[in-house]
């Protein structure tokens, strides 16, 4: 899609029109609706529109909160896009605020792939935050464990596996632990090596804060 081949500017005509046709075809309160909504608001936030970004995220998660019931696991997702709404427009104490209610929401339920992998995604955006605030310590404890789960639940090699841990290597630079993140970045390297093609723009992938 646009977002994934960096056209983000392209991509926000047609999350528009997503969001219209849901808003013709159902209820106003509908998940579907809520669902496009927050695609729309994630969009917005990679294009540094905060104030969209925010009033969209703002919808969505009210919509949500009529449309889903309290535990499911769906919600985490409209929480973990406030949190980046909040955290891009520098309110770091309100992103963390809400990646925590993400992470609350989520360790609340029984470990599956499912859910370690959505709790996975809430840390990594739990650690930019925190790291946002200055708080490297607490950033490098939540993303080796967010580093943790994808170990767990992804096949060795896999990209997502990488990033985390050049993420993780950043944290580990900051705090002064240079042997660590120098290992930490050679392994993420290696893997990115032999799984993203060689044309594959790295500045894409939003390894560091």
């Amino acid at each position: 899609c646009y977002r994934d081949s960096g056209k983000l500017q392209e991509s926000v005509p047609l999350l528009e029109e997503a969001v219209a046709i849901q808003r013709s075809c159902n209820t106003s309160r509908h998940q579907r609706v809520a669902l496009a909504i927050r695609h729309l608001s994630e969009a917005c936030v990679l294009l540094d529109e905060t104030d969209k970004a925010m009033e969209l995220a703002t919808e969505a998660m009210d919509i949500a909160n009529v449309s889903l019931p309290s535990s499911d696991s769906d919600l985490a997702g409209y929480m973990n896009t406030l949190g980046a709404c909040y955290r891009s427009q520098g309110e770091y104490d309100n992103a963390i605020s809400w990646y925590d209610k993400s992470r609350q929401l989520l360790t609340s339920m029984q470990s599956s792939h499912s859910r370690d992998l959505d709790l996975s995604i809430t840390l990594d955006g739990l650690s930019r935050a925190y790291q946002n605030k200055g708080n490297i310590e607490e950033a490098l404890k939540v993303c080796t464990k967010a580093l943790e789960l994808e170990e767990q639940r992804l096949p060795a090699g896999h990209p997502r596996i990488a990033i985390c841990a050049m993420r993780l290597s950043w944290y580990s630079s900051k705090a002064g632990r240079y042997e660590g993140s120098v290992l930490q970045l050679q392994s993420a390297l290696s893997v990115l090596q032999d799984t993203l093609p060689r044309s594959h723009d790295t500045a894409d992938c939003h390894y560091f804060p």
